[in-house]
């Protein structure tokens, strides 16, 4: 391939590349600027500057293009806070609700309708077997119900979802916000150190009494065979 022809196929790839990125931002205006359960493409198109069919061109289905604009928000606007402890969960949410705020209606929509949903269904799987990673160390012990129980309260808290009640339902304003989410996790982790403690000591008496009553009964038939 000449110079001439790779320079004019990186100048197409380049274009291309643009205008993907600008219909990913177009869906996502859209859905930021309306309650609807649904995009119209025709609405998207109009954003973006182009065809309806130039849309399906460089997404072939409707699921692509919410995968790629999922990514996109996740890069551009509230992205993924990295955690290695459950402890660190109430600043992270601090940090996530300023990001609401400064999108309050892309929130919502992440949260509440079908579409933004399903724009964001890789992320929450990330988000969930992110909080299971996180949660292992203190639920060593506790039941495969309880686990669970404390893993889904977390993910629950540490969301766009929550956020959205505490505004719309309660008029909270985003430090309050705040505020009660840090004090429900800390209340759900210090609960589930209890539990796993308490279910450790259990274990531990269990096991010493299993023990104990073995020694007995072989001391027992000793005795008995002497």
């Amino acid at each position: 391939m000449s110079a001439v022809k790779r320079h004019s196929s990186g100048l197409r790839d380049e274009y291309a590349a643009l205008t993907r990125q600008r219909i990913v931002a177009a869906f996502v205006a859209s859905l930021e600027g309306s309650a609807a359960d649904d995009v119209p493409m025709s609405d998207v198109a109009r954003r973006a500057k182009v065809a309806e069919r130039t849309i399906y061109r460089h997404f072939k289905t409707r699921a692509d293009l919410l995968a790629a604009a999922g990514e996109w928000i996740e890069d551009n606007v509230f992205g993924y806070v990295p955690f290695s402890s459950p402890d660190e969960l109430p600043d992270i949410f601090r940090k996530l609700c300023k990001r609401f705020d400064r999108h309050p209606h892309l929130a919502r929509a992440i949260a509440l309708t079908r579409v933004g949903r399903a724009m964001r269904v890789d992320f929450r799987r990330r988000l969930i077997a992110r909080h299971h990673e996180a949660m292992a160390p203190l639920t060593r012990h506790l039941t495969p119900k309880e686990v669970r129980q404390a893993e889904a309260l977390a993910v629950y808290l540490n969301n766009a979802l929550a956020w959205n009640a505490l505004r719309e339902d309660f008029g909270m304003s985003s430090a309050e916000i705040s505020d009660a989410i840090e004090w429900a996790l800390t209340t759900l982790l210090k609960d589930v150190r209890r539990r796993d403690a308490l279910a450790a000591q259990e274990a531990a008496e269990g096991s010493g009494q299993s023990s104990r009553k073995r020694t007995a009964a072989r001391r027992k038939t000793s005795v008995s065979a002497g």
